[in-house]
């Protein structure tokens, strides 16, 4: 079994991308017997869909399992993609209007709480890149017919980074982030490995 994770390059002001940090730092792991290949996907509209969806079509993954990084203090397992870029413009002309998440979201989520990692399941995944790429590799998937479950989860930016915005920013420390995405993979191979 292979599981394909990606996270995002940095953007902006900020130096690092604990999204992208995780993804990297996960690539070759196995947890609980299953094999994660792992990408860290550009910020650039539509370059993101370039670069994950033919990692789909090469690994041929039991899942797909995406992170961003948002201004949020926990990781937010998301339940919707929606059809919509930040300037209003669709993602896909003539797509639906939403997708949800094909992944046990709501296990996911127990599973990272019950790991001491603090966890909501959010429903609005935004309108930049986390949503894009949510959005695509559903869209992808539905057209192609292939029941890969494949979703996304929000993560906080790292002290250094929360720091930068200001005092009372959220962060949560790199570690845990990663803990976290850990929990929520073993969650995902149990529930595939009692699917089959």
């Amino acid at each position: 079994m292979r599981i394909l994770v990606t996270g995002f390059e940095p953007w902006g002001d900020w130096e690092s991308n604990p999204s992208g940090d995780v993804a990297a730092s996960l690539d070759g792991e196995k947890i609980c017997g299953a094999d994660i290949v792992s990408a860290v996907l550009p910020v650039v509209s539509g370059e993101d869909a370039k670069v994950s969806l033919p990692l789909i079509d090469e690994h041929q993954p039991a899942a797909v399992l995406s992170f961003g990084l948002a201004p949020t203090a926990c990781l937010n397992v998301e339940r919707v993609a929606v059809n919509l870029k930040k300037d209003d413009s669709p993602i896909v002309a003539d797509g639906p209007d939403a997708y949800f998440a094909t992944l046990p979201t709501r296990a996911m989520r127990d599973a990272i709480e019950a790991g001491g990692i603090p966890a909501k399941l959010s429903y609005h995944a935004g309108t930049f890149l986390c949503n894009h790429t949510m959005y695509s590799v559903l869209h992808y998937l539905s057209e192609t017919n292939r029941s890969i479950p494949a979703g996304f989860i929000h993560i906080p930016p790292t002290p250094d980074l929360g720091a930068a915005e200001g005092e009372g920013a959220p962060s949560m420390a790199l570690e845990k982030i990663r803990e976290g995405a850990v929990l929520a993979l073993e969650n995902l191979v149990s529930f595939l490995s009692n699917s089959e």
